[in-house]
């Protein structure tokens, strides 16, 4: 419940940021015309006027009482978040989202879904390495050969001298 206002007080500082900015860096459009910047900014003021109605709901809605315990709450479930699975699969797919130009799809995908395998709690090595190899198959396929999307190869060479010689192997099959 807290953590419900503390988003909507930051996403609302942001969007004023945003509008600021956008207002700032934009070149002025002529005045008969709307520019540029005047939509963005528009979607934003409707962005601020529907995230403070969001939190002139949650004080309405909400007694002091529950808002003052659900903010001594917060601290210990943010622990309790941190220890959690889902947090590390948040850092598991940020970690897959860095690594993911300079090592290549390919690689980044088989340590990502081996990696979100075993949080998940599979430990049969046979089966996690079957399971990672199709769905990195049926990735590849989809994505570069159906959709056309140039999957990167990574900047290491050896690496890309694997993922050279795999998509050698699908495009003949």
């Amino acid at each position: 419940m807290a953590l419900e206002l503390i988003v909507n007080a930051l996403l609302f500082l942001f969007s004023v940021f945003c509008f600021w900015y956008v207002g700032a860096t934009m070149p002025k459009s002529p005045e008969s015309e709307l520019g540029a910047e005047q939509w963005p900014q528009a979607l934003l003021f409707l962005l601020m006027i529907a995230i403070a109605y969001n939190i002139y709901k949650y004080f309405k809605t909400n007694k002091k009482e529950d808002i003052k315990a659900a903010f001594t709450a917060f601290f210990p479930g943010i622990i309790r978040f941190v220890k959690s699975k889902l947090f590390f699969g948040m850092i598991i797919l940020v970690v897959m989202a860095l690594l993911y130009e300079p090592l290549g799809f390919l690689s980044t995908s088989f340590l990502f879904l081996t990696g979100y395998g075993l949080l998940l709690g599979e430990r049969r090595p046979a089966v996690l390495l079957i399971s990672t190899a199709a769905i990195m198959m049926l990735l590849y396929i989809g994505f570069s050969v159906f959709l056309g999307v140039l999957l990167p190869r990574g900047y290491i060479p050896f690496l890309r001298n694997a993922a050279l010689f795999l998509e050698s192997i699908f495009q003949r099959v």
